[in-house]
């Protein structure tokens, strides 16, 4: 009795002004459907009043469709019944399942049988505020035999996003369960639900990769990888090697990681370089200039100015070669004097796309540009 006068406090929130009367959905009144959950004999029936409360609620905002939702989720006996009611659940909008966060995961947490479980892990992944409170009991779910749980589990996981760190440890073994679907979701969840050791997470995701022969998984862990963040050596080998991967999509996945990482993924300069002379694909190399100006770092770029002039010379789309004199011209002051950077820029001037002629004349004024000692030293 206490509960249910806290739900109905609750859902008072969600609407300011609640329907008293005794609407009709599918020729029947609310109060024979109310009737037919409580006290039918039939699950068949029950199921069926547990779908109608869901427009008592959509359409009318009746007062006891969400306490009789969440009270036979609960407690009727028929599973059935109870997935349909879960499977109402899921029609609700955002606002209003946040309310029944609480109820829902203890009906979850008490919740055992595998069916409806599934059907709890299928709704949760809609509603992230509910995931978070459902922890628990969706890790649990991870190990149920049936892949479609598993990746309901894991997704719904993935949802609740850093609230469920903890689920980091029932999340890695199913990097190598047989069925593709369950690991894909898996690597996807890694990647979100940020774990206390994302270090131990990456290296696991990187050794996946390296067994992993579906290309759509493989994109997944270069994805997970970037959101996780970690810059360790195995994690920054493993994107350097799939640069040369033969999916176009990990790729450029891979180069554009590297670059987000910056000077920690240093290791990585000849890979990029290697994509950046010599792929096809003028957008990969484009995203190869950038990721290795970013790896090197400034003193690196100037360090290997050779190599940028030589794709700059060499390459034969103006995006690129635009690419590289902005990377040349952001060295600034730091390539002042150095006769091989300023020359090779100046020719640019001489470029036949008119926007790299510009570029280059601008990065030869930046780095010419007279220092006002005055103004350095307020700085």
């Amino acid at each position: 009795m206490v509960r249910a006068v806290v739900l109905l406090l609750a859902f008072a929130t969600v609407v300011a002004a609640r329907q008293d009367g005794d609407p009709e959905v599918d020729g029947k009144k609310a109060s024979e459907w109310f009737s037919t959950l409580r006290n039918d004999a039939s699950p068949r029936k029950r199921a069926q009043a547990a779908a109608a409360l869901g427009p008592l609620w959509l359409k009318h905002q009746h007062k006891d469709a969400l306490p009789d939702l969440v009270r036979s989720m609960k407690v009727d006996t028929s599973a059935a019944v109870r997935a349909q009611c879960v499977r109402t659940f899921g029609t609700l909008p955002a606002d209003t399942a946040a309310v029944l966060a609480k109820e829902v995961a203890a009906a979850f947490a008490e919740e055992k049988e595998a069916a409806v479980r599934k059907e709890l892990a299928l709704a949760l992944g809609r509603f992230p505020e509910v995931a978070k409170k459902a922890v628990e009991p969706l890790s649990s779910v991870l190990k149920d035999p049936d892949p479609v749980a598993k990746v309901a589990a894991a997704e719904a996981l993935a949802r609740a996003g850093k609230d469920a760190k903890e689920s980091a440890d029932d999340l890695l073994p199913l990097l190598d369960d047989k069925e593709k679907p369950v690991r894909q979701a898996a690597v996807f969840a890694l990647g979100r639900v940020g774990p206390d050791n994302p270090s131990y997470v990456a290296a696991a995701l990187a050794g996946r990769f390296g067994r992993e022969p579906d290309v759509e998984v493989r994109r997944e862990v270069v994805g997970s990888l970037k959101l996780l963040g970690d810059k360790s050596d195995v994690v920054v080998g493993m994107l350097a090697a799939a640069t040369a991967d033969a999916d176009a999509e990990t790729r450029t996945g891979a180069v554009r990681t590297l670059g987000f990482f910056g000077p920690s993924a240093k290791a990585a300069a000849d890979p990029l370089l290697k994509v950046a002379t010599a792929n096809p694909d003028k957008g990969l190399r484009l995203d190869a200039v950038r990721a290795l100006a970013s790896v090197l770092g400034p003193d690196g770029v100037k360090g290997r100015a050779a190599d940028f002039v030589k794709v700059m010379e060499a390459d034969p789309e103006f995006e690129v070669r635009l690419a590289v004199v902005e990377e040349l011209g952001a060295l600034g002051p730091l390539a002042k004097g150095d006769a091989a950077i300023v020359g090779a820029l100046r020719q640019r001037q001489s470029d036949p796309q008119v926007k790299v002629r510009q570029a280059a004349a601008a990065a030869v004024r930046r780095i010419e540009k007279k220092v006002d000692l005055k103004d350095a030293e307020k700085k």
